[in-house]
């Protein structure tokens, strides 16, 4: 048997029945929580929003992950690491041979994330980042997934291994660290739909403040909405444009701009302002 089935095998009984929560995924900020989702049934989930730094373990089947104006899919043995903050569309689907969908969701408290921080250099996870389940990253998760589903176990030995998954990614250089600056939680905020149409108004009801509070922060950090916006779509389609191969229109509507004319005017501009 290969190494990859073993691991995977091993996550299985994590994951042996749904127990998703209602909301996803209202828990207590303070604690750990981990959940499974089993689905024999193709099923979308529109609109998904992840308060807190989580890890998406894909057991079994794959899933699918609109964001960024971009269609990401992963198979099994692939673990998703999320920033607090991140939001998009899910599908969720079966495995053709087995005909079962199964993952392993795990939040972090804010608190424990920034204590793993610490211990590295600056790192920052504004959109999703897959990792292959390798056998050290598989033991950390396992490890945790037990003590979080064990029910007996004191709170001090559970956070102890929570911070071994923590750690295994602050190694990899991926700790899904949320945003700490209002121009990165815009930022985030852009990138999960940088089609849409995006207001001072509409941006500051996602944060939760006001218009005129999200403007003095933006110009206390030295930029504007304008700005920010210009930034993660140009950098978005260039990105686009170098990685996938498509067409300068195609980018540009991907990014939000209607005119690649314009686009490529605000790509220019951009270039001038980081050749300076």
């Amino acid at each position: 048997m290969s190494e990859a089935r073993t691991i995977l095998e091993r996550l299985q009984k994590l994951a042996a029945k749904d127990n998703r929560p209602r909301a996803l995924p209202e828990v207590a900020e303070q604690v750990s929580a981990l959940f499974t989702f089993v689905t024999r049934e193709r099923e979308r989930i529109a609109g998904c929003a992840f308060p807190r730094a989580s890890v998406v373990v894909i057991v079994e089947g794959s899933k699918e992950l609109v964001t960024m104006g971009r269609q990401l899919r992963f198979g099994a043995g692939t673990v998703l690491v999320l920033p607090g903050g991140w939001r998009g569309d899910v599908v969720n689907d079966p495995d053709p041979a087995s005909g079962v969908y199964r993952a392993i969701f795990i939040g972090f408290p804010d608190e424990l994330v920034a204590r793993a921080a610490r211990s590295f250099p600056p790192q920052r996870a504004v959109r999703p980042i897959d990792l292959p389940l390798d056998t050290v990253l598989a033991a950390a998760i396992h490890h945790a997934g037990e003590g979080l589903t064990s029910g007996t176990l004191p709170a001090l030995l559970i956070e102890h291994r929570v911070m071994e998954v923590l750690t295994v990614l602050g190694m990899r250089g991926v700790l899904p660290v949320k945003p700490k600056t209002t121009s990165d939680a815009v930022r985030s905020l852009i990138r999960w739909q940088p089609d849409k149409s995006w207001t001072a108004h509409v941006i500051a009801a996602e944060l939760g403040t006001s218009n005129a509070t999200l403007r003095r922060r933006l110009t206390a950090e030295s930029t504007s909405l304008r700005d920010l916006l210009t930034e993660v779509r140009v950098d978005l389609a260039a990105t686009l444009l170098s990685e996938e191969g498509i067409s300068l229109r195609e980018a540009a509507l991907a990014a939000g701009y209607r005119s690649p004319r314009r686009f490529a005017e605000r790509m220019r501009a951009r270039q001038h302002v980081a050749n300076v």
